[in-house]
């Protein structure tokens, strides 16, 4: 399994939005961009993964930002590492096999990598910035209900145009 510095960001954006989630807030782009040093179309694209993946969610409005949507128990380093790789093909040659159990050792290693453990291994700064996050519970789609009908009435108006205003002002 290649490991890519996408392999990275991505698990370094996770941890830091699990930090804030644990706390009870969401962090938003701009403050994860400032606090990785990259661009933020690359942190959307990255977070774009990761919520196509179900790992995070969004909130919108003033506390808006990402939080996850999984438990980071569920998360493993694998899960993120495959979800950002985009093959994993094998010329074939005389080492192939060498290069498979290697790989087949590095995916077992990154199974018990847990979101959750690395989490307690580093110390993520909680930015201030940040709001709290309402918690959202998921429910059944809305069907929208129809709206009650109103009888409008419209108002008297005069004439609309010169001539009938002329009218108008004979039959008054």
């Amino acid at each position: 399994m290649r490991i890519s510095s996408k392999n990275m960001i991505a698990f370094q954006v996770l941890l830091d939005i699990a930090a804030h989630t644990a706390q009870g807030r969401a962090i938003s782009i701009p403050i994860i961009c400032k606090r990785q040093g990259l661009s933020h179309s690359y942190i959307e694209a990255v977070i774009s993964g990761l919520k196509s993946a179900d790992f995070i969610r969004s909130h919108r409005g003033p506390a808006g930002g990402y939080s996850l949507l999984k438990n980071p128990d569920q998360i493993t380093l694998f899960d993120v590492a495959s979800l950002m790789n985009e093959s994993n093909d094998y010329r074939a040659d005389l080492s192939m096999t060498l290069w498979a159990s290697l790989d087949a050792y590095m995916i077992v290693q990154m199974q018990q990598i847990t979101l959750s453990s690395a989490l307690s291994k580093s110390p993520i700064k909680i930015e201030q910035s940040t709001k709290g996050i309402t918690q959202v519970k998921v429910s059944a789609p809305r069907v929208a209900q129809p709206k009650p009908t109103r009888k409008i009435t419209k108002p008297k108006l005069g004439p609309n145009s010169v001539f009938a205003f002329g009218s108008y002002l004979k039959t008054t």
